[in-house]
């Protein structure tokens, strides 16, 4: 190693060292207006409106089809009840023409995709904020939705305020994409006319130059026409001519 690189390497850690200190220094003198430390769970960073956590399923909706435990990835979502009877099941909770006895699901398993709101025909069943959520024994991750307490008040009015949220959002997509579906034929169309109109164009001026053709032909049929009746004109008064000539003669 030479004299140079020696000094050069003291040098990086130096400065490296300088600009670590600065950075430190800056937020110590200016941790009144940055967050660096939430005091859980006393305080709780903002919940995006979209952000995917426990279940909350609105019972009074579900009509039991058994939708988001069949397209379940992990297959976590466990479903019990009787479905299109007004029945009473005892201990059971009132759905849409069902009765559930039990709506299960293992966060042991569960992944968070969100993939069980998707094909939900009433909507009941959404993903919410609440992440607060843990044990040290696995046999309590497996939750009953319709009797374990998963949920506050504030958590629920958060949640609706998500769906109508993201009921808005859809709305907003379809709306976009129906705007652009729009345009799109109001292209075509136009395109379509455009070369509809260009087509007769070309369709007119076509027949155009063909009609200028046949009356060229024909002017030229009638030239030649009248030509050969002054040529044969000619020949008939010159063998007339020759043939009094030649009678004078005799």
């Amino acid at each position: 190693m030479t004299v140079s690189r020696y000094f050069s390497d003291i040098f990086s850690v130096a400065k490296s060292i300088i600009i670590g200190m600065g950075i430190t220094l800056r937020y110590f003198f200016t941790y009144k207006k940055h967050t660096i430390t939430v005091q859980y769970p006393h305080e709780k960073d903002p919940i995006p409106p979209r952000h995917r956590g426990i279940h909350y399923h609105e019972t009074e909706k579900c009509v039991m089809c058994w939708k988001c435990s069949e397209i379940c990835p992990v297959d976590c979502i466990y479903i019990e009840g009787t479905r299109g009877s007004d029945g009473v099941l005892k201990g059971g909770f009132r759905g849409q023409k069902a009765t559930l006895s039990k709506f299960t699901i293992d966060y042991t398993v569960c992944i968070f995709c969100g993939l069980c709101e998707e094909p939900c025909p009433p909507k009941c069943i959404f993903l919410g904020p609440e992440y607060d959520y843990h044990s040290t024994d696995r046999t309590t991750m497996e939750k009953n939705l319709l009797t374990d307490e998963v949920y506050t008040d504030e958590d629920e009015n958060f949640v609706r305020w998500a769906r109508r949220e993201n009921e808005r959002l859809v709305a907003e997509k379809k709306r976009l994409a129906a705007e652009a579906k729009a345009k799109k034929a109001e292209e075509a169309q136009a395109k379509k006319a455009e070369e509809d109109e260009k087509a007769a164009a070309e369709k007119a001026a076509a027949e155009k130059a063909a009609a200028e053709k046949a009356a060229a032909e024909k002017a030229a049929a009638e030239k030649a026409a009248a030509e050969k009746a002054a040529a044969e004109k000619a020949a008939a008064e010159k063998a007339a001519a020759g043939k009094a000539a030649a009678k004078k003669a005799a």
